[in-house]
């Protein structure tokens, strides 16, 4: 009976620490506001569909925008985080061989090899886009991706088949996903007033969730959206070419209409450095053209300022 009861608690202490590892949060967050963290991706059924068409102008130089309802549209800020924010302090030129130095290399001072050169100029446009969202009564739902370890054998167990690729092991970087392990500092947000130039929430209204999927159309995330009655995401954050793509097509799959800010969102420098492409320019291109409505910042800003305030 000793034997059964023990083995009862240690069921129940795992539970919990599964529980807590899954129900993650910052610091003084609203638990109303918090999502938790989840791989579970949002599925049927789709919105019903309302048309309003994007309209080209001759030649592709530009075209109509979806009107913006602030009762029925939430901001997405996907993953401002450490591991995009953290650039090589002295970089000058930037190379691949600055990008990749390793973590045992001497002299080093914790970058990330996936920074995002745009990474603060983007922030501080999220920062602007957030403000006006909130003073409209837009909600504003705050992603991280952050993989986690569940069971206390000091591996995350939350990564699926990204921990197939171990693409930077040959710069030193052994184990990428690691840039998203809860356990080493590249996971962190990069939020304000910590970080100077980061992002800066409003942890009573804004919502957090955490995903280990490259979309951030989870199931607890999209359950949100539908319970608020928004029909339209605004897409900004980081991976251009990773999460915020992902997001963008999930989200259009799933019947809502998709803005996405195009000097909103950044890829890493070493991806363009090694591909000679430029996925700010890459990545809105193909999206716009059946996917989502590619806007930049100021001109959504002057739309949602015509648009009708409702607090």
């Amino acid at each position: 009976e000793e034997g059964m009861m023990m083995t009862a608690f240690k069921c129940m202490l795992v539970a919990c620490l599964v529980a807590a590892a899954f129900a993650q949060c910052p610091e003084d967050w609203n638990a109303k506001k918090c999502l938790g963290s989840s791989g579970q991706l949002a599925t049927d059924p789709q919105l019903p569909y309302v048309q309003e068409k994007i309209v080209w102008h001759a030649g592709m130089t530009g075209h109509s925008h979806y009107t913006i309802d602030p009762k029925k549209t939430a901001l997405f800020v996907i993953d401002p985080q450490n591991v995009y924010a953290k650039c090589p302090e002295v970089m000058g030129e930037p190379t691949v061989e600055n990008l990749i130095q390793s973590p045992s290399a001497e002299g080093f001072k914790g970058h990330s090899p996936l920074c995002c050169e745009k990474f603060y100029p983007c922030v501080e446009r999220q920062n602007k886009l957030a403000e006006a969202a909130r003073a409209k009564g837009m909600p504003v739902f705050l992603h991280a991706h952050v993989y986690r370890d569940t069971d206390g054998d000091g591996k995350v167990d939350n990564c699926g088949g990204l921990c197939d690729f171990d693409v930077l092991g040959w710069a030193g970087w052994p184990e990428a996903w690691n840039l998203w392990n809860a356990a080493m500092p590249w996971h962190e947000m990069a939020f304000a007033p910590k970080d100077a130039k980061g992002f800066l929430p409003d942890r009573e209204k804004d919502y957090y969730a955490e995903k280990s999927t490259f979309s951030a159309m989870t199931e607890p995330v999209v359950k949100e959206l539908r319970a608020l009655g928004v029909d339209t995401v605004v897409i900004t954050g980081f991976m251009t070419q990773y999460c915020s793509v992902t997001t963008s097509r999930h989200a259009h799959d799933l019947g809502f209409k998709v803005v996405y800010v195009q000097d909103a969102n950044d890829g890493p420098l070493l991806q363009e450095l090694l591909s000679g492409i430029d996925e700010n320019a890459a990545v809105p291109f193909h999206l716009g053209i059946a996917v989502v409505d590619v806007i930049k910042t100021d001109e959504f800003l002057a739309n949602l300022e015509g648009s009708k305030q409702e607090l």
